[in-house]
């Protein structure tokens, strides 16, 4: 740990211009005449590249997280490199001034940290003037000379990153061959890869004149969509400091010279958090062995140094919903549950720093069941943080009225789900810009209207109470928990009563009374329209807010008729979890779950974010809870003691022939065998299995 760290940075008097604002790429080398094992300890504010004799070795700073509400972080984190030098070794450093993707946290300074330990040697740095910005790159121009760099004390602490370095391996595209152009000749060529990959896009050109080329990558011809251009007078080999989707790479090359030129390569460093050991899935179906493989190639990219809602967007750690069904995902294919737990961490740092507030209203109460879920799946007792629980429940106390129980006093009711209500009936718009609202003669429910956003909130909330009671059980805070179980009771009747229509037999999306806090971009004015909203009618059943009576009508209204403008893939996972917890997964879920066939139709090199009547991007692993719910509902799987070491499993095929799933453990890998005659289970000796 390094508290209040000296950073090395441009001149101030020099470079007054690129001190905290403007964009710029620093190189910082030192050369070190040693022999033996250099360790190096490593942050930029904002990005880093490492190479050590021209070797490229590593990239970071650890993404801190953050959030739309723009908290101020006092920590960061540093990478440690081992290298082994004999003699002379020229370390050399990039750093990108600015954040350059919504992941990258804006400290208000530049800046570089580093230490390297047993070697001796000043550093030195310059402007890389051909860096213009993050996608324009004109290698014509020569870079500053070299100079000592001044240093300052930040107020900030560094910690040592609990992740493992990221996986970067060069992925060739399919149908790549040298490009020759004549002098003044101009190509375009169109470079296809197999799948949709988070990437850094690399280009080799051979010339001896000035060429200009046009790098436009996508995921597919759409979405994900950025536009690079270089321009070179020598031979180079270009590498994009912005990582993006990449499912395909158009090239616009212009010859300017007279004298030939090549692009001799083009490829891609696929970069993402490290896959150690990964539980498999197969089974008789085809088209539901490709549903699963997407899923999870789409978590894998969205998979860095935090948990992405997806590689086109990078947005900060905001998206709790997205992150959440990632994890489960994980705890059940993915041994390695190093990044969900660093991602809770640093999801309570957020909710420290805001007095218990995160910008989406609803995805802060998923924390409590983020952290119950990763306790039960790991054991890890020492990731609940008491504070950050006192802190959320303590702000949501503050939202409910006295009057009819309910949250009636939150900032506002987002995220709901990614679709629009109409204004004047019970239906949904087509598409349509879903941050919008009252432009569209629609409602978008990322920051729905009270009569659409209400109930999933209190609901929300009262699964949080109830995740939070267990928690505080757990932690042996019996009177915080017995607390948390009354308010759940109270918010249950006030559900029941005010919510609950006893005619229909159906809950509403929220009281259609005026709203009692100021109305702003994230809350319109509420609605007279009833909407008996099918998420919210989803989370009555699934968190036990329904009569035990009425629970399986509520999911048949939900699935019948259920149109793709209602309720997009990221809503699908309460909705099957819903129909597993009631019985109802055979007769309803593999249906639901062969939709994704739309989606896989229209791309199948990763998931796209909603169903085929937006666009959006196709690397969106919120929808890809069928990679759980598929293991979780053919095992029968019930975890009974946390960590797995009791468990449930009762194997069913559904509608399918015959199953075979492995699901990691941290004792190490279930192999459940399935076909018509015959059942196979195998265990680690750690986990005790009940009768089945």
């Amino acid at each position: 740990m390094y508290k209040n760290p000296e950073l090395l940075w441009l001149d101030k008097e020099k470079y007054p211009h690129l001190q905290s604002e403007k964009f710029c790429v620093a190189e910082f080398e030192k050369t070190v005449d040693f022999c033996g094992e250099l360790q190096i300890d490593v942050s930029a504010f904002a990005r880093y590249m490492l190479f050590v004799n021209g070797q490229y070795v590593g990239r970071g700073p650890t993404s801190v997280g953050g959030d739309f509400l723009y908290p101020v972080i006092n920590e960061a984190y540093y990478e440690s490199y081992t290298v082994n030098a004999t003699g002379k070794t020229v370390i050399t450093v990039l750093v990108t001034s600015v954040p350059t993707a919504m992941t990258e946290h804006n400290f208000g300074f530049c800046g570089l940290f580093i230490r390297v330990n047993g070697a001796m040697g000043e550093w030195r740095c310059r402007v890389l003037n051909r860096r213009k910005d993050a996608l324009y790159t004109d290698y014509t121009l020569e870079p500053s000379i070299f100079e000592c760099p001044s240093s300052f004390k930040p107020s900030i602490t560094l910690i040592p990153s609990p992740l493992h370095k990221l996986k970067e391996d060069k992925i060739c595209p399919c149908n790549f061959e040298k490009i020759t152009l004549k002098g003044r000749e101009s190509k375009k060529a169109l470079i296809l890869f197999d799948k949709i990959y988070s990437a850094y896009p690399h280009v080799e050109i051979s010339c001896q004149g000035k060429c200009e080329i046009k790098l436009t990558s996508s995921e597919e011809g759409q979405g994900g969509i950025v536009t690079e251009n270089v321009v070179t007078d020598k031979s180079v080999h270009h590498f994009s400091p912005l990582m993006r989707s990449i499912g395909q790479i158009e090239l616009e090359i212009k010859n300017c010279s007279d004298f030939d030129m090549t692009v001799e390569d083009v490829y891609i460093d696929f970069v993402r958090y490290p896959v150690l050991e990964e539980g498999k899935f197969t089974s008789s179906d085809l088209l539901i062995n490709k549903i699963y493989d997407v899923c999870m190639h789409t978590l894998k990219i969205c998979r860095q140094t935090i948990h992405l809602d997806s590689p086109t967007h990078q947005e900060p750690l905001a998206c709790t919903g997205d992150y959440y069904i990632q994890s489960l995902i994980e705890y059940l294919s993915i041994k390695d549950a190093t990044l969900a737990r660093c991602d809770i961490e640093r999801t309570a740092n957020l909710l420290k720093i805001q007095d218990g507030r995160i910008f989406h209203t609803t995805y802060s109460l998923i924390y409590p069941w983020w952290v119950f879920d990763h306790y039960m799946h790991t054991a890890d007792k020492d990731i609940i943080d008491k504070k950050a629980l006192d802190l959320l429940l303590n702000r949501f106390d503050t939202y409910v009225s006295q009057e009819n129980g309910l949250l009636e006093f939150a900032p506002d009711y987002m995220f709901v789900d990614w679709v629009v209500a109409k204004c004047d009936e019970d239906g949904f718009l087509d598409g349509g810009n879903m941050m919008s609202h009252g432009k569209m003669e629609g409602y978008s429910l990322h920051h729905p209207p009270k009569a659409l956003g209400q109930s999933v909130l209190c609901m929300f909330y009262y699964n949080a109470l109830i995740k939070s009671a267990s928690l505080y059980e757990i932690l042996g805070e019996a009177e915080a928990a017995k607390e948390c179980i009354k308010k759940a009771d109270n918010l249950k009747s006030s559900i029941n009563k005010y919510l609950f229509d006893t005619s229909k037999g159906l809950y509403v999306g929220g009281l259609n009374t005026p709203n009692q806090v100021k109305e702003g971009s994230w809350l319109p004015k509420n609605t007279k329209t009833v909407y008996y909203l099918k998420q919210a009618n989803t989370l009555a059943v699934l968190f036990g807010i329904a009569p035990k009576e009425a629970r399986r009508d509520i999911l048949k209204y939900v699935v019948t008729d259920l149109s793709k403008l209602e309720m997009q893939p990221y809503f699908y996972h309460y909705l099957l979890e819903a129909l597993y917890k009631e019985g109802l997964f055979e007769r309803y879920g593999m249906e639901l779950i062969r939709r994704y066939k739309s989606l896989i139709d229209r791309c199948d090199k990763g998931l796209s974010e909603a169903w085929e009547n937006m666009k959006c991007d196709y690397s969106h692993a919120w929808g890809a809870s069928p990679a759980y719910v598929l293991k979780k509902a053919i095992c029968g799987l019930e975890i009974l003691e946390p960590g797995f070491k009791k468990i449930k499993i009762s194997p069913c095929l559904f509608d399918l022939s015959f199953a075979e799933v492995e699901i990691t453990t941290p004792y190490g890998i279930i192999e459940v065998c399935i076909n018509e005659e015959n059942i196979s289970v195998k265990a680690p000796k750690e986990i005790q299995i009940v009768d089945r």
